[in-house]
């Protein structure tokens, strides 16, 4: 298969499991106990499935040019907003700030702007992706220490984790030529281990959570969202195969929300 008709299937795929999911979302308003939370949820979905739908028009029409700063990038600017508000909805947290978590994770929202600036010299374009992709990372990482989702030991893993990565990829603009390639794929090697592992652990999470009484599903919440917002820096910072790999984990990411959301509205 040609790269262009991978894209297509991959753009298809994703249509199709949003598409899944939001079927799924529709009727929890009716039975959940946060109906708010479920409808800006469902929204959220509305808004990627779209940015899907205008990427794979938009690669059938113009393979060869790079997309432009269009309805995709406000789909999925949307998606991060409502994706916080939803989980704000659940936790009420707008005025809890854990002081080194808060900090860190602005550091880092902001380094990965500059890394994508660098790459893509789109400075508009990056810096609102920025606000957008902070103020749900930000949420996230609220969310988690709120519920004690993570121990101190995987804060810190977490944390140094993420600051290597980011001291990696800023450090490909200057190191020599030869040393590039090895320096990415370190970088790659890093952020999948990462992002695997989160993921791993919010499905234990949730398979834990199974049945689980109300204020016990909280965690397992935060840490399904937060595997979306590690697997979404993730695809920023990714191309080529990596790129479909990390947007893989973005799609299998979706169920898992989803179910945790559930327990959390049903518990």
């Amino acid at each position: 298969m040609t790269p262009a008709a991978v894209a297509i299937s991959f753009e298809i795929v994703a249509i199709l499991i949003t598409l899944g999911v939001i079927m799924r979302t529709v009727p929890l308003q009716k039975s959940g106990k946060n109906p708010m939370a479920v409808a800006l949820f469902l929204f959220s979905l509305v808004s990627l499935m779209f940015s899907f739908a205008y990427w794979l028009t938009y690669t059938l029409i113009r393979q060869e040019m790079r997309m432009p700063f269009a309805a995709n990038e406000i789909g999925e600017i949307a998606w991060f907003l409502l994706l916080a508000s939803s989980l704000e909805t659940v936790f009420r947290n707008r005025d809890f700030y854990p002081k080194k978590e808060t900090i860190f994770t602005l550091v880092f929202v902001v380094a990965s702007v500059a890394l994508w600036i660098g790459w893509s010299g789109e400075w508009l374009q990056d810096i609102i992706y920025g606000f957008a992709f902070g103020y749900f990372l930000l949420t996230c990482v609220k969310s988690l220490k709120q519920t004690d989702a993570l121990s101190k030991t995987q804060w810190r893993i977490l944390g140094i984790s993420c600051a290597v990565i980011i001291f990696s990829q800023a450090g490909t603009f200057f190191v020599p030529e030869g040393a590039k390639k090895p320096l990415d794929l370190f970088c790659y090697a890093l952020m999948f281990t990462v992002l695997i592992w989160l993921f791993v652990k919010s499905v234990l999470m949730i398979k834990d959570n199974n049945g689980a009484k109300a204020g016990d599903t909280k965690s397992a919440l935060a840490m399904a969202f937060s595997v979306s917002a590690f697997a979404f820096s993730t695809l920023y910072m990714s191309s080529g195969w990596f790129y479909l790999a990390a947007l893989t984990f973005c799609l299998a990411a979706l169920p898992l929300k989803f179910i945790a959301l559930r327990r959390e509205v049903s518990a």
